[in-house]
């Protein structure tokens, strides 16, 4: 039988991650970008890299698809880093594509999960606990605050500016109201659990071609980039067999298969669950969940060409860190120096995983904290000008 190799559709962090991880198992990578300064390019393990354009389109793969069928004598296994991607993926699996191997959910499962709307209205429907959801921000009157504004999809990430919008008041909510008037279908809001960072929980999964829960690796946040409501920049290895069951009760009610990243956030009142969100892709971290003994890469892989996979454990208490993004985060929510210095050093008793940096591959890491160096001096020196004006 023909070798297994993976089809990488990469992105930041999470493509860097997964191209690593694809070479701890021995896995022959092709690595598509639509960028020459995305990670994977700096990575030594990206060997195979073909450009695409900046917002490709599905006819934009099948040339070199097609291309490496016929090079490797045999499909490969695609697997998508960002939820454009996603949808990439899912179009050509609804059209019939073969040419290689698709293991990930249908277009119409994938378009439900990237827009928040008809995913949290397909979630109620199948019994998952939700936070309290407002589907249309023009006509309904919340009655507790904070809450959180969410665009529907990822394309409205530019009209809002941010991944989110915290809102804290009546008159807050208001103003926002006011200021999208004309665009207020295109946003949802949700009730914000109550918790710090370390109520936030993610599960890395995979779903093999039987919808049956093949891999899942689970950690808990301790930091977020920007503060509370961005990406994991600093989180903690930690197994937990009632988000395992949850993640089961999300892959039946979407009928999953393939890899996702599936985020919950516990009350610290109730102890109760809450879910918050499926992305239908690899996970960010995905590279933290191989260097702690869960391969969700292998497990993809192993899934398309329908083997079996067994992992052990997964290893707990390791510390994911992305020193750069965590210490700036931190920094702009108004922490204190010392009681960072107090949290980072009490963590250093535990193995630590980089996000970036592995020893045997380091420039992607030597990259990003040269740009970070340069965006705060860049963000210092406007202030400094400011001030001065």
């Amino acid at each position: 039988m023909q070798q297994p190799y993976v089809i990488i559709l990469a992105s930041g962090l999470n493509g860097l991650g997964a191209v690593r991880s694809a070479a701890h198992a021995g896995l022959r990578t092709y690595t598509l970008l639509t960028g020459q300064a995305d990670l994977s390019a700096y990575s030594r393990y990206s060997q195979y890299r073909f450009l695409l354009p900046p917002a490709p389109t599905a006819n934009d793969l099948r040339p070199i698809l097609d291309n490496l069928y016929r090079t490797e004598g045999g499909p490969g296994v695609l697997l998508a880093c960002s939820d454009h991607a996603a949808e990439l993926l899912g179009e050509l699996k609804t059209s019939g594509y073969s040419l290689h191997h698709l293991i990930l959910p249908c277009a119409d499962t994938t378009e439900i999960l990237n827009d928040k709307k008809l995913e949290y209205e397909y979630m109620e429907r199948g019994g998952i606990t939700l936070p309290k959801t407002f589907y249309s921000l023009a006509t309904d009157t919340p009655d507790k605050f904070p809450l959180i504004i969410k665009p529907r999809t990822f394309r409205e990430y530019d009209l809002l500016g941010a991944k989110n919008e915290i809102v804290y008041s009546q008159e807050e909510f208001d103003e926002f109201r006011q200021r999208f008037a004309g665009s207020l279908d295109r946003f949802i809001a949700q009730e914000v659990i109550a918790g710090r960072d370390h109520n936030l929980w993610v599960c890395n999964v995979t779903f093999d071609q039987n919808k049956k829960l093949s891999a899942c690796f689970i950690f808990k946040r301790l930091g977020t980039m920007p503060s509370h409501y961005g990406v994991t920049s600093l989180a903690m290895s930690v197994d937990n067999e009632a988000l395992r069951e949850a993640c089961r009760n999300v892959g039946r009610v979407l009928n999953y298969s393939g890899p996702a990243m599936i985020e919950f956030k516990k009350d610290p009142d109730s102890d109760r669950y809450y879910y918050i969100e499926t992305n239908p892709r690899l996970g960010m971290c995905n590279w933290f969940d191989t260097r702690c003994g869960v391969n969700n890469i292998l497990a993809c892989t192993q899934a398309a060409y329908e083997n079996g996979v067994a992992f052990p454990p997964q290893k707990n208490h390791q510390v994911y860190w992305n020193f750069f993004g965590d210490l700036i985060a931190r920094l702009e929510n108004r922490e204190s120096l010392f009681s960072v210095l107090r949290l980072y050093l009490s963590l250093l008793r535990h193995p630590r995983i980089g996000a970036l940096f592995y020893w045997k591959d380091p420039y992607p890491a030597l990259q990003y904290g040269w740009t970070s160096i340069r965006n705060i001096l860049y963000r210092v020196g406007r202030r400094l000008t400011g001030s001065s004006g």
